[in-house]
């Protein structure tokens, strides 16, 4: 039986969204260890801040967020939390391919003590059935968690093996200038959201970026939300043998719309990364691209000046309109680790949940914190925060639902759909062989 999850988990590592739930895409990597410079304002409840002997606890902090600005707000914490705990210190960890990574250390009883990880995600939930996180239920920082995205966590049996401290979501990034420059509204339908790319191409301006260089990945899933609201459990569906893809409207509207998005894409779509992109955006080069909230850090560490805002990939209507949203970054320990190693990532989770270590994280990464007390800093993307927030029209990533390795082969499917404008009868006949085969 562990052999078999193994596998599973193995064969998930090669999801490239989740990443989530994640933001892994475009990201750059490193491996980084950081010492102590600067010290946080608050005591930890635990006010034992040293060891009662001089030993010095080194702990790894394996990070899969592989974004720039992302892994610079980690840096700074770990810098603060190493200040007031001086017994501890903390390597973070950074990697290429950090799904594929994670599953090879699990295989070989090699898992990080404290690491990041997708707490709704099917992959998740397979660690945590074969033992390899730490049960965290009873420790008392889950309270400072947003109760929403608290709710969205618990493994199979109802208990918490990560804390949520992070919330992300899929949205259109524009550029506020050239909307103002060309008198052009926000979108709130599909036909208002194609008549904005219209209106830039006319005028010489490339409309939107796709980074299809690296795959679909996280476009497939934000279009599939928005376009065809229920796709995903369509698909589920015939996961488990109950009907078919081809002949199927929704999904042919949205193929349709697939096809139309390319259009007003960049020349170089398919020689573009997710990191080549942010910096296109950020430099003028576009005026929209379809983005995680994850990219918000890097765009601005690109180009500090530049101004952008945030809008909700318009499906038919507004009322259908449909937002990708879930929990990112979550931390967890090892169950494998020592009781040291164990100490030392408590006390660690307990210091990143304070409100204010939390709003720092914040404003260094650009990621919207789901710690109470924390506020976005950026007026411009809230509209997006606000669209989620007051009308709970939202989807959790497809990994949530689908499983992992019928996502991943589907990103294949639907690169190959858009690289040679396939036919879309041949392209959803392809989609149903593709989640059959993965199912197997």
């Amino acid at each position: 039986m562990k052999k078999r999850i193994i596998s599973l988990l193995l064969s998930s590592a090669l999801l490239v969204s989740v990443l989530a739930a994640c933001g892994q895409q475009g990201g750059t990597s490193s491996t980084s260890s950081v010492s102590s410079e600067s010290s946080a304002s608050s005591q930890a409840e635990d006010t034992d801040n040293t060891a009662s002997t001089d030993e010095i606890i080194e702990i790894e902090f394996f990070q899969q967020q592989g974004e720039e600005a992302i892994q610079a707000g980690y840096q700074a914490i770990i810098e603060d939390f190493e200040k007031e705990y001086p017994n501890i210190k903390i390597t973070m960890n950074t990697v290429p391919d950090s799904l594929k990574v994670l599953a090879s250390r699990i295989a070989t009883d090699d898992v990080p003590p404290l690491l990041t990880d997708w707490p709704t995600q099917s992959q998740f939930k397979e660690k945590v059935r074969n033992g390899y996180y730490m049960d965290l239920s009873d420790q008392e920082f889950l309270s400072r968690v947003n109760e929403s995205y608290l709710a969205m966590s618990p493994a199979d049996d109802g208990k918490y093996y990560a804390m949520p401290y992070a919330r992300n979501y899929m949205t259109v990034f524009y550029n506020i200038q050239m909307f103002e420059e060309n008198n052009i509204e926000i979108p709130e339908t599909y036909d208002e959201f194609i008549n904005v790319c219209k209106t830039f191409k006319e005028a010489g301006i490339t409309p939107i970026c796709l980074p299809l260089k690296d795959g679909v990945g996280h476009i497939f899933q934000a279009t599939t939300v928005a376009w065809n609201p229920g796709g995903i459990e369509t698909m589920v569906e015939v996961a488990e043998g109950n009907g078919s893809l081809v002949g199927n409207a929704a999904f042919e509207g949205y193929a349709a719309k697939m096809l139309e998005l390319l259009e007003y894409g960049n020349e170089d779509a398919f020689g573009m990364s997710g990191t080549m992109m942010q910096e296109a955006f950020a430099n003028g080069q576009c005026a929209m691209i379809i983005a995680g909230s994850y990219a918000r850090g890097n765009i601005i560490l690109a180009n500090g000046d530049f101004e952008f805002g945030a809008f909700p990939l318009p499906g038919d209507t507004r009322e259908s309109t449909m937002a990708l949203t879930g929990v990112n970054a979550a931390l967890c320990i090892s169950a494998s680790a020592s009781d040291a190693e164990k100490d030392a990532g408590l006390k660690f989770m307990e210091y990143i949940s304070r409100t204010e270590v939390a709003q720092k994280w914040s404003d260094i990464s650009g990621e919207p914190s789901i710690i109470n007390g924390t506020v976005y800093n950026d007026a411009n993307c809230m509209p997006m925060l606000d669209f989620i927030d007051e009308t709970g029209q939202v989807h959790d990533w497809m990994a949530s639902t689908l499983n992992s390795n019928v996502v991943t082969e589907l990103y294949n499917t639907v690169q190959a759909f858009l690289l040679d404008k396939q036919p879309v009868d041949e392209f959803l006949k392809n989609m149903d062989t593709t989640i059959e085969t993965a199912m197997q």
